[in-house]
């Protein structure tokens, strides 16, 4: 029974038939088909350069100063340990075990391939709204190369006349004859802010609701790349003590990142008059590239230390972006085995089309459709698509079979009573509970003085639609 399970979702080059349904297999051959890790770092590396990059240097601190600060961090640890660890672990496991991508993968339950389907356009519309950030990222790394940031002053045809530049910098204080520059006032209270949790906050669904979406993003959960990854790992590779690292490096940057950002809020919002939380819930999606370089202008030799900023800015984002543009590509290539030769001109074509489409986040009122993208195709879809999956691994294929699965691969049923609990419990029932909640809150996005434009949430909810439909979609080959 377990040879037959192992021999129908390992890749053959034969039709393997089951009890209930035959799946046709790829007719590559394996060593056209499948492509392997030359060594387990790879694997490591780029799961880290997949998993901590801007989401948790931008996306983290952005979310945490919308959502109360230190009132975000407490739902947000409950969220990574009863579902986001696990969830990283079933995908690292099911990409592994079956050496398939997203596209694929899901043949281990009759009817339910459109999770991974689903899982692919969620990576599609991600990679097209990340293309901005990324934009942000290098216009401030060219910006950098010079003698005085250009960001540092007012003196610039683009300013507008309520240009101020908050704070006194290059103030210095001598301790035993060594020379500082000035801790920043006001850093303090942004820290305070970041760290004392305002308790009536914390029970509020929408601090939830992000921090979940959060743990998602950061992760890389419900993208597909996690089991593209994976896909290429040897069949007893030691994928569980991988992410232990992986998780354990994710989760600390992101945190570490917000005492340096709310120090820096802090600072601007004493230097403006206003309160921290004010100031935070104002800044929207680009308040880490509005901390950051104010707090670099404030540093000595300040070019020096923003051109390093912005090109480790980069280095993360472009990590990101690889694994989202590589799931799309992977996928067809699966899906269309006739395409493989032709890989480089899918990679360039998906390239280019993703560029044009990208473009209208740049236009006038793009930040509308960009928070629009992030709110609703990158974030409630994301715990839609964790759901199901959780449910077809759990309840569907079944979690005693998909644990003797992973002893195949690791000689033990690593975990076994952390995930029966959050696979069976946690996870499915907290997904459910923050998707439904949020799509029953859902309101209309304003930004800055409460900006936006007609029939928003409708075009939002019509995103979230597009993305999810996919999923209860019977495929016709199983």
């Amino acid at each position: 029974m377990v040879n037959n399970i192992f021999n129908r979702f390992r890749r053959s080059n034969n039709i393997v038939t089951s009890n209930e349904t035959s799946v046709p297999a790829t007719t590559i051959s394996d060593d056209e088909d499948h492509h392997e890790w030359d060594r387990p770092i790879e694997f490591v590396f780029s799961l880290i350069s997949n998993s901590v990059g801007l989401g948790n240097v931008w996306r983290f601190p952005y979310l945490a100063a919308r959502n109360g600060g230190g009132a975000f961090l407490i739902p947000y640890f409950i969220l990574y340990f009863l579902i986001g660890a696990p969830m990283y672990y079933l995908e690292l496991a099911m990409g592994q075990f079956s050496s398939r991508g997203p596209a694929t993968a899901f043949v281990l339950a009759k009817g339910w391939r459109g999770v991974g389907f689903a899982m692919i356009i969620n990576s599609v519309l991600a990679m097209l709204y990340y293309n901005v950030v990324i934009a942000w990222a290098l216009f401030y790394f060219i910006s950098s190369f010079r003698g005085h940031l250009l960001w540092s002053d007012c003196d610039h045809w683009w300013n507008t006349d309520r240009c101020i530049v908050p704070g006194n910098r290059g103030t210095t204080y001598a301790v035993n004859g060594t020379t500082f520059n000035s801790t920043l006032s006001g850093s303090g209270d942004g820290i305070r802010f970041y760290v004392v949790p305002k308790w009536e906050l914390v029970g509020d669904f929408k601090t939830w609701q992000a921090a979940a979406s959060q743990v998602f993003f950061s992760l890389g959960i419900s993208f597909g790349s996690l089991m593209a990854y994976s896909a290429s790992n040897k069949f007893h590779n030691n994928f569980f003590k991988q992410m232990c690292i992986v998780v354990f490096c994710d989760c600390l940057t992101g945190v570490f990142a917000g005492f340096a950002v709310f120090a820096t809020i802090g600072f601007l919002a004493k230097s403006l008059g206003e309160t921290v939380e004010k100031y935070a819930e104002s800044s929207g999606p680009g308040l880490a590239f509005i901390t950051y370089p104010e707090a670099i202008s404030n540093m000595p030799a300040s070019p020096f230390f923003a051109i390093i900023f912005f090109l480790m800015l980069l280095a993360l984002g472009l990590g990101s972006q690889f694994a989202f543009t590589d799931v799309p590509i992977t996928s067809i290539v699966e899906l269309f085995p006739r395409l493989r030769r032709n890989r480089p001109y899918a990679v360039v074509i998906t390239c280019v089309l993703s560029y044009l489409i990208s473009l209208t986040f740049a236009c006038p009122g793009g930040i509308y459709f960009f928070e629009l993208f992030q709110e609703y195709a990158a974030n409630t879809s994301m715990l839609v698509v964790g759901f199901f999956e959780v449910i077809v691994i759990s309840y569907i294929y079944g979690f005693n079979r998909f644990m003797d699965d992973v002893n195949m691969m690791l000689n033990k049923r690593a975990a076994e009573i952390y995930l029966f609990l959050t696979w069976y419990i946690s996870a499915p029932l907290l997904t459910l509970i923050i998707t439904v909640t949020k799509l029953i809150s859902a309101a209309p996005i304003t930004l800055g003085a409460g900006g936006g434009f007609p029939h928003q949430l409708r075009k939002g909810i019509s995103i979230f639609a597009q993305d999810t439909v996919k999923i209860p979609i019977n495929d016709r080959k199983q």
